[in-house]
């Protein structure tokens, strides 16, 4: 064992620092309370406590899938660690993603033939920490995906589990933890967002093989730790499909889920009732190829044709009138100067960051920038200029208290904002009511669901 390492890790990760703790709560608070409009951690039970883990994870919203897992672990004696790809560690940016615990993963894909070389410490680095009881975090399909299915797992991951373990001549049990990461929308603030831990599986029993034949012994156990976080998560295989699968899912799935007896509101419900509409489709595909794509057409074109006309689906099925748009309208006009007031700076809060992924092609990247950039940075730094303004021209204590509201004020702006659209979007279709392309989706969307709570429920 190399125990300079070891010894190593012993001053800079057995116990969180306080500065550490006081960085982990100050984003926590932000991620769980402001951020997201509601947070789950589900199973938390199933993490066990002073001995090795690995937690292996679905992988589709880039920095947002770390922050889920690192919020969520709080232990006196130990703290979470990352392996994350190597291309993230800039030079300006390598010092904290090293002191928030992340180690840097190099890949031949990204990286050139080089990386195995490079590698070799964040390996032996990732080894140790299992030797110590540590906690590890990973996401084993090398790169995030563009939608909610799962990927191919490398068996790197197992190389640390098994070399680990090795090292310990194999009387260490490590554990590894499935888990998947979930979200209402990818991209939207103040949403809904999940991490559910599935129960630990021993990496014990592959001990014996291991010294056998490595090869196989990682084969082996991916196979049984890829199928677990599979079926924990919405993994929509019929990628042909996707698209109409999905708009189902938050359309049509919203009806589905009221009538298998869940919450659709729920996001932990949601996921359940989605898994399950998702599962009968892929049946039902496989039995009625024909019927089963004349819906999916249909659905695109019912997805298109809302677009097109700039309206949300839940317009269908709300008893809009101009009485109550009215009355709506009054509602937003008295609100406004509110609403003024609360984007200050709140706005530049939101809208500097999106400026900046407007250059980022991967989509899937953007809301970790944006909590980056507005947590981090923007809202330390413009509410520290705001309160100091707010105290020079007022006083200390109406400061204060401006300072405390600010990030509610934010939250305010927000859905203020999102009311304002609906309410274009519901004046859009009011004023379509006698539109011959409004009435033919109506009518398609009806028959839409008429087929499918005939495929779904006979």
């Amino acid at each position: 064992m190399n125990h300079s390492i070891t010894d190593k890790h012993k001053l800079y990760n057995a116990t969180p620092t306080w500065g550490y703790k006081a960085f982990r709560y100050y984003v926590g608070l932000f991620y769980n309370n402001f951020y997201n409009r509601k947070a789950y951690w589900i199973d938390m039970k199933n993490i066990p406590d002073d001995v090795p883990v690995m937690l292996v994870s679905n992988h589709q919203n880039g920095l947002s899938d770390a922050l889920g897992f690192a919020v969520a672990i709080d232990h006196p004696r130990r703290r979470l660690r990352m392996i994350a790809r190597a291309d993230a560690f800039k030079p300006l940016v390598a010092p904290a993603l090293r002191w928030m615990g992340i180690l840097p993963a190099y890949r031949s894909l990204y990286n050139g033939s080089a990386s195995a070389v490079r590698n070799r410490a964040t390996l032996e680095e990732a080894e140790e920490e299992l030797i110590m009881d540590g906690i590890i975090g990973i996401y084993p399909e090398a790169g995030h995906q563009d939608k909610r299915w799962l990927g191919k797992f490398s068996v790197g991951y197992l190389h640390i589990v098994f070399e680990a373990a090795r090292k310990t001549n194999f009387e260490k049990e490590i554990f590894i933890i499935p888990s998947c990461n979930h979200y209402s929308d990818y991209f939207d603030m103040y949403e809904q967002m999940l991490v559910w831990y599935g129960k630990p599986i021993s990496a014990k029993p592959y001990y014996k093989l291991y010294r056998e034949n490595p090869i196989e012994a990682r084969i082996q156990f991916n196979k049984v730790i890829r199928e677990k976080v599979s079926e924990m998560m919405l993994n929509i295989t019929d990628l042909e499909n996707y698209d109409a699968i999905d708009y189902l899912r938050l359309t049509y799935g919203i009806e589905y889920a009221n009538k298998l007896g869940y919450e659709p509101g729920k996001l932990p419900q949601k996921l359940i009732a989605d898994k399950k509409l998702f599962a009968r489709l892929d049946s039902i595909k496989k039995e009625d190829n024909t019927s089963i794509q004349r819906i999916y057409k249909d659905t695109i074109r019912l997805k298109t044709g809302t677009e097109e006309l700039g309206i949300y689906d839940r317009d269908f099925t709300q008893n809009h009138s101009w009485c109550g748009i009215t009355l709506w309208l009054v509602i937003l006009t008295l609100l406004s100067p509110l609403f003024l007031v609360a984007c200050i700076p709140n706005f530049l809060i939101y809208y500097v960051p999106r400026r900046v992924t407007s250059r980022v092609e991967d989509k899937m990247l953007h809301s970790g920038i944006h909590f980056g950039a507005s947590v981090l940075f923007l809202m330390p730094l413009l509410y520290l200029i705001t309160f100091v303004l707010m105290w020079t021209f007022f006083s200390f204590p109406i400061a204060l208290i401006h300072l405390f509201c600010l990030p509610f004020l934010g939250i305010f702006a927000w859905r203020y904002s999102r009311s304002y659209l609906r309410w274009v979007s519901a004046v859009k279709f009011l004023k379509l009511r006698k539109n011959k392309k409004l009435q033919e989706l109506t009518a398609l969307r009806k028959n839409i669901y008429d087929r499918l709570n005939k495929v779904l429920f006979q």
